[in-house]
């Protein structure tokens, strides 16, 4: 495979990730590093310097577990979709000022019918 190909490939990848949490810049970080400094070390014969290539490639995977684990347990709902946080706050506001029990069913629905709606335009 050619490496303009293999970066064709790698950017249309990068335009099915859809969903955006507090993680992704670190996942983003892992994905960015891990390739180089791994190829990195495989070229360079200095075993220190390989080392210290090896290390560099762990502590983005490092600092992205710690940080899953810091939001599962302090904030979930940040390892959640921005479209969920953002219907969660849309429900919040209406509870605070008072909706009714259906006006928040019908907004708990709408993300289903708009799937449900794509879902037919799909299969015409």
């Amino acid at each position: 495979m050619k490496l303009d190909e293999i970066i064709k490939t790698g950017l249309s990848r990068v335009d099915t990730i859809k969903v955006r949490t507090a993680v992704n810049p670190l996942l983003w970080l892992v994905g960015l590093t891990l390739p180089a400094c791994l190829s990195a070390a495989v070229v360079i014969a200095d075993q220190i310097v390989r080392l210290a290539l090896l290390a560099l490639a762990a502590i983005p995977i490092l600092i992205t577990i710690i940080a899953y684990f810091i939001f599962l347990f302090r904030d979930p709902d940040r390892l959640q979709s921005e479209e969920y946080r953002i219907r969660q706050r849309a429900l919040q506001i209406l509870y605070k000022k008072g909706a009714a029990a259906e006006i928040v069913e019908v907004a708990n629905d709408m993300p289903r019918l708009k799937i449900e709606k794509q879902a037919q335009e799909h299969d015409r």
